[in-house]
């Protein structure tokens, strides 16, 4: 071998040398960007499956847990006034926090609660949707009634008892919707506001009103809202999906007539009494004028639609104003006149203690309904010309100003979706002759729709405020599984 090729052979082996941890780093590298590779695609993976398809439920099972959960609901007795909700919240809040979804209390006073539990959507921009309930009831007479009514009887296929319908019923309905749609793994795109509030059988200023005036941070981001006041009407013909838009405003007032007092055995000519009643059957015969709102007219068009009802419901303006036979039949319903009607109901009376003793101040108080559009200080004005006795006073005790939502929404044309995939049915908005809280959240700009989908009859309408409430096991779960639907449809998640 040549001096040369000595000196190259040396010259190789030195670069070898100093080229072997390079080359070894290169390896390193390679290796850590082979397992990195890997890694990511096995995590890729996993976030991917974090979001699977739906799971969809049992309903069969979901539908007893909700069977429990309202006989239970029933059993806590919230009867208004005084109310005393907190155990019935604690026992819904225990609910939420089970199925790991926050749930807070409030209590506006000692033992008046109001319970709030939100399911998180992904929507950062998109408005929320509250689920509105009360958790107080009006009061039962056990002597009335087939069974207690806040025993939370479940028989032939029903539960029985005071808030079946109004308003425990529907909160099952909503919580059960919400409580489905987190096992099923779906996220919407934006919040479920669940708000079960106090003192609505007496005006709401213990419940919703609070709420509306002390946190509203809870309710900031919300733009839609359903509560009761609407449902699914069983006809002969079939099924009317009505959503109350609208109610008609209470004027609650205190007339309060004053005389002299004295024995009864030597009466005088007129007494505070004679003067109360005298003006109380003025007010009896008195007759407001009729008038067909908007919602009215929609609403009676389609029950002619349906088949169910007279020609003239299609247009029912005209046949009011132009057919007498047709005008005096339709405003002998109850029903029918109040929605065509402000009315005056006298509810309370009082007078003396003692039936030998004249009084020197006897009151009543009267419940009256005004029409969306009707003025208040016109309507009090009538009052004081119908009753035609200055020395009568009157008093307001309760009033709000009216507020109406829209007729057309992303929520109604959900509402209207859910109708024609379930019951091949129109949904159609309507009046609601009664108030609920719905009014707070719509005076906040809010569009607040009565409607809870369970299905109602004529005769099951009559229970409500009435004897033996009750709601059948099988509504309680086609009611939950429209829920769950309508919920997907507005959440923009269904079909997920």
């Amino acid at each position: 071998m040549s001096a040369d090729s000595r000196s190259f052979s040396r010259n190789w082996s030195r670069l070898n040398l100093s080229l072997a941890p390079i080359v070894a780093l290169i390896a390193i590298l390679c290796a850590s960007i082979f397992i990195f590779a890997k890694t990511y695609a096995a995590q890729g993976k996993r976030r991917h499956s974090v979001t699977p398809s739906p799971r969809p439920p049992d309903w069969d099972k979901l539908t007893q847990e909700a069977t429990d959960l309202l006989s239970n609901y029933i059993r806590i007795n919230t009867t208004d006034p005084p109310g005393d909700e907190l155990p019935a919240a604690k026992m819904l809040r225990e609910k939420f926090l089970a199925d790991g979804i926050p749930a807070t209390i409030w209590e506006s006073s000692p033992g008046r609660a109001i319970l709030a539990a939100r399911l998180r959507g992904v929507g950062r921009h998109t408005k929320s949707i509250i689920l509105l309930s009360h958790m107080d009831v009006v009061p039962a007479n056990p002597k009335e009634w087939q069974v207690p009514p806040f025993s939370g009887t479940v028989k032939n296929g029903e539960i029985w008892g005071r808030g079946a319908l109004d308003d425990k019923g529907p909160a099952v309905v909503e919580l059960m919707a919400m409580l489905a749609i987190k096992r099923m793994g779906v996220l919407l795109d934006r919040d479920i506001l669940f708000l079960a509030t106090a003192g609505e059988e007496v005006g709401g200023a213990a419940g919703a009103g609070w709420v509306l005036e002390h946190k509203p941070d809870l309710y900031s981001d919300a733009g839609y809202l359903l509560n009761e006041g609407g449902g699914i009407l069983v006809q002969k013909s079939g099924k009317l999906y009505t959503v109350s838009v609208s109610e008609k405003t209470p004027l609650w007032l205190r007339l309060t007539a004053t005389g002299p007092a004295g024995h009864a055995a030597v009466p005088p000519a007129e007494t505070a009494v004679t003067r109360l009643i005298a003006a109380l059957d003025r007010l009896d015969t008195f007759r407001t004028p009729i008038r067909v709102i908007n919602p009215v007219r929609d609403y009676f068009h389609s029950l002619a639609m349906l088949g169910d009802a007279p020609d003239q419901f299609s247009d029912l303006a005209v046949a009011l104003r132009k057919d007498p036979a047709f005008a005096r039949n339709f405003v002998a319903v109850p029903g029918q006149n109040a929605q065509v009607r402000d009315t005056i109901t006298p509810t309370v009376l009082h007078g003396s203690d003692k039936t030998n003793a004249i009084p020197s101040s006897a009151y009543a108080e009267v419940d009256c309904r005004l029409l969306p559009g009707t003025d208040k200080k016109e309507f009090l004005a009538t009052i004081h010309k119908v009753i035609a006795d200055k020395s009568i006073k009157v008093d307001v005790l309760l009033n709000f100003p009216p507020a109406s939502s829209p007729q057309k929404s992303l929520l109604m044309n959900a509402i209207r979706i859910v109708a024609q995939r379930f019951d091949k049915a129109p949904a159609v908005p309507r009046l609601l002759d009664g108030f609920t809280d719905s009014h707070y959240f719509r005076e906040k700009g809010i569009v607040a729709y009565g409607f809870i989908p369970l299905e109602v009859t004529p005769a099951e309408m009559h229970e409500v405020h009435g004897i033996n409430e009750r709601i059948a096991v099988k509504n309680l779960k086609g009611g939950i599984q429209r829920m769950v639907d309508l919920l997907e449809i507005i959440g923009g998640r269904e079909g997920q």
